[in-house]
This record gives C-alpha cells, sequence and structure tokens, in this order.
C-alpha cells in the first residue's frame, strides 16, 4: 500500500498517540515501523496477498494487525473470514483484538475450515442441495461399516484401502483431472459405501470438505460464495487440493490473504497440497509476494540447527533461511541417548519432574512423540509422579472400549436416530458385528421405512422375525434399559458422571473433556433446553475428531509432532528420535523419487517440532530443547509402531539414532548417555 509523505506522517504521528486518535483505542498500527514485514502485510490493500513466514517469524501478529485494520475500517464483522489452524488459534485472535480494544472484535468469528465446512453443510437450503447428513463418524466406528462391506469387496484390508482411496481421490480432486476413469471395482465399492452412509444418515471425515466443495461449484449463485469481503487463511500448506479449492470458491470477489510456509508442509497423510502455496503467484497475478524470516521465537543455537537441517531438502522452489536474533540467546540444548525404551521413558519423566520441582510450570513443558508406543508411557510416568499432564494424541479419549461404549450410548440417549452409534452398540458383542442378522435388519428398513431403532422394538417385542438377529436384540434390550436409566437421571453432569465415573481410569480422559466442556457452557449464554444437550455433543464430538491444546494451560502436554504445529514452549522435549520412526522410512518400492518425496517431508516435520522451543531470556527462561533415544526395545513394540529394527534379538529389537541428529550441524551439542 503506498502513502503520500503526509499521510505517512499521520499514520507515524498518530502511532505515538493513538490514545487520542481512536478515543482510547490501540491502533492497528501501533509499534509497527513502517515498511516492516509485518507493517506490509497489516496494510496491503491489494486484493491477493501471499504470505510466507517461517517458524516462529511473527505471522500470528502480523495478521491479528490485518484483522484490526479492517474492523477500524468499518469493515463488518461478519464479512471477515479469518480461517485458523485450530479452534483455539482463532480464540488467540479474538482475545487479542479484544485487548487491543478494537471496535467490532467481539462479533469477529475466526473458523477452523472443518468447522466452517460443518456450520454451511447444516444450513436447511444446502441439505436439501446435497442430499447427505453431515454426521461424521469417528474412527472407532468405522468398525462395523467395514465389517457390513466386507464379503462383496473382500476383507478387512481390502476395504479399508478401498475407503482411504476414496477418500484420497476427493482430497485430491482426482475426478475433475483430465483422463481420469474410475476403477470398476473402486465404483462398485464407492457405491456400496455411500448406499451405507446415506442409510445411516452419515458422512465420513473425509467427505465433509469435498461435500461443501460440491455445493459450492455447482451453485454458482449460493449466498456461500459472496458471504465474505475478506478472507485471511492461515496454514495454507497443509490444506489439501480440495480444501484449497474450496477457499476459491469462497472468494471469488472478496480480498484474499494466505500465509503459510512450505518448509513446514506436513500433512501429507491428510494429501496436504504444497504446491499450491508454491504456485499461488501464477494464478494470482499481480498478488503482493510478502515475507517474515526473523525468528522471535526459538533461541539462536536451534535457529542455526533448523537451518542446518531443512537445508538437505532439496526440494525447495526458493530456498530460505531463518535469521537468529541475538537477543534470545543461545539456548539450552541437549541431546540424549538412552539404553532402551523403559531406560528413555523414565529418563524424560525424571527430567520433567525434577524442573517442576525446581520451579519450571508443568504448562511450560511440551513432549512430542510420534508415537503413543513412547507417549503413552510417558503420559502414564507422569501420572505416577503426580505430575499434571494431559494426552493429545489423535481420539486419545476413546482409546479404551469402556470410553467407546459410553460415547456411543451419549449419542443414542441425546438422538434416539443416530443410527451409526447403534449400529456399533449392537454389534460390538458378535461376531463380524453380527453383520449378516444386521444386514436383515437394514434391508427390512430399506423396504417399509422404518428406522433401525423402530426395526428393533418390532422385533424385540415380538411383532417381527428375522433370522439370525437373536444376539442384536438382546444387545438391544440391554441398551433400551440402560438408557432409559440415564433418561432419568437430573441433567447433563449426572449423565457424565454415570457414564464416565470418577476414578475410572478408562474413562478418565474424556470425563475431564466433558467437565470442561460443560464448564466452558455454563459461563456461556443463549443456550437453553433440548439446545443444551445437541451442543454438549456437538462440542465434543468437534473436540475428539480435532482435539485443540490450549497455548496456556497448567499441564504438561504430550501429542504428536503433527499436532504440535502452533504451538510453542520454553522446553521441548521429542522423545524416540530413532531411525524408522523419526523419520518414518519410505516404502522400498515406491520409485526413488517419491522417497525422496516423503523423506523430506518427515525432515520437514522435524524441523517444525525442534522449532517450538520458546526462548523468554528476561523472564529467566533460555528455551530448552531436549533430544531423546535408545538404543533397543522390546520387538513387540517396535512393530507395533511401524519400525523394521536394525537386528533382533531375544525379542529385543535394535535401533539406531534418527538419521536428523546429524543434520543437525555444528550448532548442535553432542549427544550423552543417559
Amino acid at each position: 500500500m503506498l502513502h503520500t509523505a503526509s499521510a505517512l506522517w499521520r499514520i507515524s504521528h498518530c502511532s505515538q498517540s493513538g490514545q487520542r486518535f481512536l478515543g482510547g483505542r490501540m491502533p492497528w498500527f501501533e509499534g509497527l515501523a513502517i515498511g516492516s514485514p509485518a507493517y506490509q502485510i497489516a496494510s496491503s490493500t491489494n486484493l491477493r496477498v501471499r504470505v510466507v513466514a517461517g517458524p516462529g517469524t511473527g505471522k500470528s501478529f502480523a495478521m491479528k494487525r490485518r484483522v484490526a485494520r479492517l474492523l477500524e475500517q468499518g469493515i463488518a464483522p461478519a464479512s471477515i473470514l479469518p480461517v485458523t489452524f485450530t479452534r483455539v488459534a482463532a480464540e488467540d485472535l479474538h482475545r487479542e483484538l479484544v485487548n487491543m480494544d478494537v471496535a467490532g472484535s467481539n462479533g469477529l468469528t475466526g473458523v477452523t475450515l472443518h468447522s466452517l465446512a460443518m456450520r454451511m453443510l447444516m444450513r436447511n437450503h444446502v441439505l436439501g442441495a446435497t442430499g447427505r447428513v453431515p454426521r461424521p463418524l469417528n474412527e472407532f466406528e468405522l468398525e462395523p461399516l467395514i465389517c457390513d462391506l466386507m464379503g462383496a469387496h473382500g476383507g478387512k484390508r481390502t476395504v479399508k484401502k478401498f475407503k482411504q482411496a476414496y477418500e484420497a481421490a476427493w482430497a485430491r480432486l482426482q475426478h475433475e483431472q483430465p483422463g481420469y476413469v474410475l476403477d470398476p471395482a473402486d465404483a462398485a465399492f464407492q457405491q456400496d459405501l455411500l448406499n451405507w452412509l446415506r442409510f445411516h444418515r452419515a458422512m465420513l471425515i473425509g467427505e465433509v470438505i469435498p461435500q461443501l466443495y460440491q455445493y459450492l461449484r455447482n451453485n454458482p449463485a449460493a449466498q456461500e460464495r459472496s458471504e465474505f469481503q475478506h478472507i485471511l487463511v492461515d496454514e495454507y500448506q497443509d490444506l489439501n487440493r480440495a480444501e484449497q479449492s474450496v477457499i476459491e470458491l469462497l472468494s471469488n470477489n472478496s480480498y484474499v490473504c494466505i500465509v503459510g510456509d512450505d518448509d513446514q508442509s506436513i500433512y501429507s497423510f491428510k494429501h496436504a497440497h504444497p504446491d499450491g502455496i508454491r504456485e499461488w503467484l501464477v494464478a494470482n497475478a499481480g498478488a503482493d509476494d510478502l515475507g517474515l524470516d526473523d525468528c522471535r521465537r526459538c533461541p539462536t543455537r536451534v535457529v542455526q540447527m533448523a537451518n542446518s537441517l531443512i537445508g538437505h531438502n532439496q526440494i525447495r522452489p526458493v530456498p530460505r533461511a531463518l535469521v537468529p536474533l541475538p537477543v534470545n540467546g543461545l539456548g539450552d540444548v541437549r541431546i540424549i541417548q538412552y539404553q532402551s525404551l523403559s531406560n528413555e521413558v523414565n529418563g524424560v519423566a525424571n527430567i520433567i519432574a525434577a524442573m517442576v520441582a525446581n520451579g519450571t510450570p508443568a504448562g511450560d513443558i511440551l513432549v512430542l512423540a510420534q508415537r503413543g508406543v513412547i507417549g503413552t508411557p510417558i503420559y502414564e510416568a507422569l501420572v505416577a509422579r503426580q505430575i499434571p499432564v494431559r494426552s493429545y494424541y489423535a481420539e486419545a479419549e476413546l482409546d479404551t472400549l469402556e470410553a467407546r461404549r459410553a460415547f456411543a450410548k451419549l449419542k443414542l440417549l441425546i438422538d434416539r436416530d443416530d443410527r451409526v452409534a447403534l449400529r456399533w452398540l449392537v454389534g460390538i458383542d458378535g461376531n463380524n458385528w453380527h453383520a449378516a442378522g444386521y444386514r436383515r435388519v437394514r434391508d427390512h428398513c430399506e423396504a417399509t421405512g422404518l428406522t433401525p431403532w423402530q426395526a428393533l422394538e418390532q422385533i424385540a417385542a415380538g411383532n417381527l422375525s428375522l433370522s439370525h438377529t437373536g444376539g442384536i436384540v438382546v444387545a438391544f434390550n440391554d441398551l433400551v434399559a440402560e438408557l432409559n436409566a440415564l433418561e432419568a437421571l437430573p441433567g447433563l453432569a449426572s449423565v457424565v458422571n454415570e457414564l464416565f465415573p470418577n476414578g475410572q481410569i478408562p474413562t478418565r480422559d474424556i470425563r475431564q473433556l466433558s467437565l470442561d466442556i460443560l464448564a466452558e457452557m455454563d459461563m456461556e449464554e443463549g443456550i437453553e433446553g433440548e439446545e443444551i444437550n445437541g451442543e454438549f455433543l456437538s462440542r465434543l464430538q468437534e473436540a475428539i475428531n480435532q482435539p485443540d491444546i490450549p497455548s496456556e494451560i497448567q499441564d504438561v502436554r504430550i501429542m504428536s509432532l503433527h499436532k504440535s504445529k502452533g504451538l510453542s514452549a520454553p522446553v521441548t522435549i521429542i522423545a524416540g528420535c530413532i531411525q524408522g520412526l523419526l523419520p518414518k522410512l519410505p516404502e522400498n518400492a515406491l520409485p526413488a523419487a517419491q522417497q525422496a518425496v516423503e523423506m523430506e517431508e518427515q525432515r520437514r516435520l522435524f524441523y517444525v517440532g525442534i522449532t517450538r522451543v520458546k526462548a523468554a531470556p528476561n523472564a529467566g527462561k533460555p528455551g530448552t530443547l531436549i533430544l531423546t533415544y535408545s538404543q533397543t526395545m522390546p520387538l513387540a513394540s517396535a512393530l507395533g509402531a511401524g519400525i523394521a529394527p536394525a537386528q533382533t534379538r531375544y525379542g529385543i529389537a535394535s535401533l539406531h539414532a534418527s538419521q536428523f541428529i546429524a543434520e543437525l550441524g555444528q550448532a548442535a551439542p553432542h549427544p550423552i548417555a543417559g
């Protein structure tokens, strides 16, 4: 954005006397040096803006100032769409703007793209247009679906591959690529899959964005395509092709600012499309191309290690280096090798316990482990030491059968026509989920228009007879009795206490999550009556499917490196830095070029992990990075984590340090024995 000399003086002058300029409010440019990268990002009025920002360079700060400018200029909050990576990031944006006392900030709603899609798909006119119900399946609910589709489409492994191929094709929009032809076996599977999902009034999580894409593409006059005047998208490199296309369809006539960094693209398993940010300028000629390189977060030693590591990647259109800031200091970096996995787990737990005992807040510690075989034992070891700790692995709250049963009952209690929950509960104790008997129930429902609940009621009452349904009816009768008892309880808090009892280890995590959501809803206004149950379930479902990690909490946080995107902590520990896990080795059967692509993504993942550490020297926090790995682990643990050990003996797998340890360069300290 260009200014006249007088305009520049006016902005500079007002930045020094912002209280008078905005009647007590801090102006958007307060503290921004004119011409600085952050100022350019906040002030640009180009219709299209791309921002490439490395880890810890202040992109969130710049984007908040950009939103503040829009609000101060009178843009309606409802016409601004900040698409963030997590719900917590959206909440942080809102809180920062409120603290700046920006007019209209209370009306601003940041969203994840998934939650935006769910919100739009739930609108009545969209439901009518798509003919689908946006009720996503949890991972554990896929089990009866797979069993119901077996036989005609092979065994469990084959059905899973068909399902993955279906979701991958949509994420990549393969059907829109010239020359794409659907294999007959895939076509037959997709038809049966869609029939199952339509009957059960459900949707795969991987279908949510594609369903919105289809609706927007097929309805160019839809109100949703002109709903927003300004769209800001964070972590653009981690969106897949369908998600990027949704942004494009929502922004035909809007101002768009995308932010990302292809050096931090780590979601190929979700079919992320990093070329989308690399090639964005080609599709958006004349766009502003801005960047942030000064690493304001990490100690200088960590920045040097990160630059050395990512420098080993060759597929980088424009290689960039982070610029270390001396004010952050060197930091405390340690690399430790332990003799065995159990030694590593105890060693990490002891380091954390000592830190907490010496005054480090538990919430300042972030533990990253790429597999639960390493992260979960550390979690349990900290629980045993009475250190406040929370685990954030995907659907971690539903790891146990007890938690899954209770959650399914909660869904059915709130909505008797939740056909997926009913299918899961009446099949869980049967051979192959009672697939043969349930097929007869479903056929009868499709022929008569009855719901599965109604059909099972008739069978239980003796008014309908269907073969091979005896086990299903026994499970149904038990379920009806349990739901009736839950319905008699006074309120949701009582239901939560009954389903997830205090002190019961298998449901400990989902109980705490439920209580947190109930407490959050108690402080809000406008949610009344039957809305409470539906709102509670919706929030619980979203928190489990896409768990958010609060940036300010009182617990040690344990999660995968993928989950850590967007976070930082004064103490960052990466456990399990072993070859075969970090990096996960590409399959030998893949072409060499594809193996190279996968190895580069693994290197980017480690790059993201080590740059989570945050220096705050003025607060007495130099920034601590600890990398650990072990020489051996039980063979069963290695195989369960997908690690092909170098050699095995007596059920023990021998391990090697990650190749990335050697790629950290001369700034990295020498490894020590734990």
